[in-house]
């Protein structure tokens, strides 16, 4: 009964809560904004330690270098075009670029000490006639990754490109400047030539690429989805949808019964509304998509 009490409490208007829901008085919402406010930092906390939690605790992602690859080469097919080829050497360039951006730490097309993503291609021994690179950093679904560059015109370009013919994939997780990510870099290019170039050698397995002497170099990319891992963004994010809901509710039912009952109150300053709307909405902007780059 204590318990009905409570609950009738926090979402009935009665005399008791002065004809208001508790749950929406300013005071409790603040209540509200604090403790949201303490579990999404407690995620990031408890993710950096080494207990089992912490473990459990990581970036997930399912991500993959054959499915972008796939989702690619249907968006040209939508477009009239050819299917792009894997080419190893540019895998292998695109895994440079990716693991150079988690080495020195930053995130744009040209480095701060100014190598360019045709000097990774070059390096891997890729002659080409153009070339080109999409970038993108924090998604979790290869879907919307694709869906974000389609819906960029310099990034469609590249994936619509009528005069490339091959394409080479990384995918990568590490820390860019303190948050653990996962970056695709993927490359387009068309070979000078078949016959001769340097670098080229007959195809390799999907996990191995080629250097500039034709020697075979593991390809550490991400293949597999990681489903050992709760990614703290999904829970952060199921734990405010369920707030907002438990809100909107009370909001609703709170509506209802004072209509019904025509109950006339005089209600403060919606103070403790506005700060929570702050506080879902910083957090939306904290807890953001994909980049593309």
């Amino acid at each position: 009964m204590s318990f009905l009490r409570t609950v009738v409490h926090l979402f009935h208007p009665q005399r008791s809560n002065n004809h208001r829901a508790r749950i929406l008085h300013p005071h409790s919402l603040f209540q509200l904004s604090a403790i949201a406010i303490f579990f999404a930092v407690s995620l990031q906390l408890i993710r950096s330690t080494q207990t089992p939690l912490g473990l459990v605790l990581g970036y997930a992602t399912s991500i993959s270098a054959d499915q972008v690859i796939e989702l690619t080469n249907e968006a040209r097919s939508q477009n009239g075009l050819t299917p792009l080829t894997l080419n190893p050497a540019l895998s292998q360039a695109a895994l440079a670029k990716a693991q150079h951006m988690f080495t020195e730490q930053y995130w744009a097309h040209v480095s701060p000490s100014g190598q360019e993503p045709w000097d990774f291609i070059r390096n891997a021994g890729y002659s080409y006639t153009v070339a080109g690179e999409n970038l993108a950093r924090d998604f979790m679904q290869s879907e919307d990754m694709v869906a974000g560059w389609m819906a960029s015109p310099t990034h469609r370009a590249n994936i619509v490109g009528t005069e490339y013919e091959e394409i080479g994939i990384a995918v990568v997780n590490g820390e860019l400047k303190g948050t653990e990510t996962t970056l695709v870099v993927q490359l387009f290019g068309k070979p000078k030539s078949t016959v001769g170039q340097v670098g080229l050698i007959p195809p390799v397995s999907a996990d191995e690429s080629v250097g500039p002497t034709g020697a075979k170099i593991v390809v550490t990319t991400t293949h597999a989805t990681q489903q050992s891992k709760l990614s703290p963004l999904d829970l952060t994010k199921a734990v405010f949808v369920s707030l907002l809901v438990i809100l909107l509710a009370a909001l609703v039912y709170d509506t209802v019964i004072v209509t019904k009952k025509r109950i006339v109150r005089s209600v403060g300053k919606n103070f403790g509304h506005i700060m929570l709307y702050l506080v879902v909405a910083a957090l939306i902007l904290f807890f953001k998509g994909g980049v593309i780059g």
